[in-house]
């Protein structure tokens, strides 16, 4: 249980929650701004209908594995749950409420994000990758919308729907594959495209993805209108990627080093050798990190590149209008 949660009261129920308004949509219900009526806190809460979740198949397991895994991390960059209960028909999960919304919505609003603004931004993601890396989870989901800021200008990593825990020994690269072809297709991995097995080079190729549209204002890979998954994933295993124009070499080098088609050289999850720095600390050693200090930057005592000029806790400019004027 949570301190935020009265310890004399055993059991959480939604009627402990006011609502306030819907701020996102996923496959299997709606993620509510919510405020806990004991302390005022404004929290997330994502709620999942039973009745859609067991239409499809494995999907019952995903929720179950998203509640453990958020229940053993915890990292500054990664969101917080706060507790989790169900009721007849719903799954309930409460986290964080994140005041600066999707860190894409503001790039969609900028168009580009300057080199330093993307430097800042990429290295807190790897620290929060690295930690989930650690305890054996892959993300397997690292896209836009799920790399949300809180009001303090920091970056955080949410949904662990798609996620997959290989348990307390972490990774062995050779037994833990997973071979499940999940997440948004743009941001795959080719290994995983092609059925082959992968492990956590496919969330560095996904975070590859991510620091390319951070520079360039698109993913490095995409359909065009009348093309389909074939056309896309065709591109994903052969397509040469062009560097975004106006990029420094830095850019350049990081962006080929995590887009690199070959697993065991890819930037991020690479093996040491007795030249190379491998791994994630290989990952930090690139030149386009050279002026970040990582442990003052997971001490969150680095000041991100833009303040949130958020009023208060209830203040939703940072959120789509489409989700914040429906009705709950």
């Amino acid at each position: 249980m949570d301190p935020h949660v009265d310890k004399s009261k055993r059991y959480v129920s939604p009627k402990d929650f006011d609502l306030l308004k819907v701020i996102g949509m996923g496959a299997f219900g709606k993620v509510l701004q919510v405020r806990n009526r004991q302390t005022s806190q404004v929290l997330a809460m994502k709620i999942i209908s039973k009745r859609l979740l067991r239409r499809k198949q494995g999907y019952v397991e995903n929720v179950q594995a998203e509640r453990n895994i958020l229940t053993k991390v915890r990292h500054p960059f990664v969101v917080t749950m706060h507790c989790s209960f169900q009721t007849k028909e719903k799954l309930f999960i409460i986290m964080d409420f994140l005041a600066g919304g999707e860190l894409f919505l503001r790039l969609g609003r900028e168009g580009i994000f300057l080199e330093k603004t993307a430097e800042f931004y990429l290295a807190e993601i790897i620290l929060a990758l690295d930690h989930l890396h650690v305890l054996g989870i892959l993300h397997r989901d690292l896209k836009p919308e799920n790399i949300l800021l809180g009001s303090d200008g920091h970056v955080c990593l949410t949904d662990f729907g798609l996620a997959k825990d290989f348990g307390t020994e972490g990774f062995d690269e050779e037994s833990s594959r997973a071979l499940t072809v999940c997440g948004t297709q743009e941001y795959m991995a080719p290994e995983m495209v092609a059925r082959q097995g992968y492990s956590r080079a496919a969330d560095y190729w996904s975070l590859g993805c991510i620091a390319y549209e951070m520079m360039s204002g698109l993913p490095p890979f995409q359909r065009k209108r009348n093309e389909g998954s074939k056309d896309l994933f065709r591109k994903i295993m052969s397509e040469k990627v062009k560097m975004p124009v106006g990029s420094s070499s830095a850019a350049c080098k990081l962006l080929k080093g995590l887009l690199n088609r070959n697993v065991q050289a890819r930037l991020g999850a690479a093996k040491s050798s007795m030249f190379e720095v491998g791994g994630v600390a290989g990952l930090k050693k690139a030149d386009f990190f050279q002026s970040i200090e990582w442990n003052k930057l997971e001490r969150k005592e680095v000041e991100p590149p833009q303040t949130l000029a958020v009023k208060n806790d209830q203040d939703l400019k940072h959120f789509h209008d489409e989700f914040t004027q429906m009705s709950l």
